[in-house]
């Protein structure tokens, strides 16, 4: 089998019932030079059987101890051969075109560090964009992923990189270790996105996202001690941060009906928001979930998109 070109890695725990689509989508891509990395971080459940339905030789598969995401992708980047690797969740799926534009991409600029296409998701059946939809085809920088993670783990980079910063291992820093590692690699450096969704995103209620409010925003704000710590910023810089990680902690508190937790932080992340965007941040918190969703229900598509 020739060297493959790009190693793509991922990480599962307990995902049985999506990781044979995932696995799928990986062996239908039209661009060939690919190895396949499973790192099975201690699942209870039948994932090595059904990995072992897919007898292909590109598929390299490892079990090891629970150690959450960061440290499963870490152990999968050490055992990876390709020239570029990839990281994919495992009830995600890739387009068939997903590595072509990528290798058409990374030979048009010059082999790049970090390289990424869009995405999109679907929730029960239903596609919709996410925020890098209108993003313009370009290199972005760390002034960019300060405002928020849009990239999600959709990221590739290459490999003999040696300014290359890993994923957090720490389980503390769990589904926020994404944008701890992209801040951490654009301080000096940009990461290309192509203007090409080659990616879709299982947008389930067990995603990581979504799974449990409380403890994101417990997480969040450990992450942002963390990012304060480790990554060199500007004064306005770390205002920048800090008011999308308490936009965040309010989304996820509001999520949770906790109005005067959600307000709390709401009013924390106004200083860097516009006058409007602050407003209505403040009016979501105090409504409440099941008062917007009146809202919606009654204006429609219109408010939908306010809201």
């Amino acid at each position: 089998m020739p060297d493959p070109f790009f190693t793509i890695i991922i990480p599962t725990y307990n995902r049985a019932s999506f990781i044979a689509d995932t696995l799928r989508s990986v062996l239908a891509q039209t661009f060939l030079a690919f190895e396949l990395i499973v790192v099975d971080d201690g699942s209870k459940d039948n994932t090595a059987e059904i990995v072992e339905e897919f007898p292909d030789p590109r598929i390299r598969y490892y079990l090891k101890e629970n150690g959450e995401r960061g440290m499963a992708r870490n152990f999968g980047f050490a055992r990876a051969q390709g020239e570029y690797v990839l990281f994919l969740d495992s009830d995600d799926l890739l387009h068939p075109d997903h590595l072509a534009t990528l290798h058409v991409a990374i030979e048009e600029q010059r082999q790049p560090n970090f390289i990424a296409t869009k995405f999109d998701f679907n929730r029960n059946g239903q596609r919709r964009a996410s925020d890098l939809a209108l993003v313009p085809a370009g290199k972005y920088g760390l002034d960019f992923f300060l405002k928020g993670n849009a990239l999600a783990c959709n990221i590739c980079v290459r490999r003999k990189n040696p300014k290359l910063k890993l994923f957090e291992e720490d389980r503390s820093f769990a589904a926020i270790e994404d944008w701890m590692f992209l801040l951490q690699n654009t301080q000096a450096d940009t990461i290309y996105i192509i203007d090409a969704v080659t990616l879709t995103m299982n947008d389930h209620d067990e995603r990581s996202m979504r799974s449990n409010n409380e403890a994101l925003v417990q997480k969040l704000q450990l992450a942002l001690s963390w990012m304060l710590d480790h990554i060199t910023l500007t004064l306005p810089q770390r205002g920048i941060l800090k008011s999308r990680v308490y936009y965040l902690c309010a989304i996820h508190a509001y999520a949770d009906e906790k109005r005067i937790q959600a307000l709390h932080f709401a009013i924390k992340a106004s200083p860097s928001l516009s006058l409007s965007q602050a407003a209505l941040l403040i009016m979501r918190c105090m409504a409440g979930p099941r008062f917007i969703a009146v809202l919606k229900q009654i204006h429609g598509k219109e408010l939908n998109s306010e809201l």
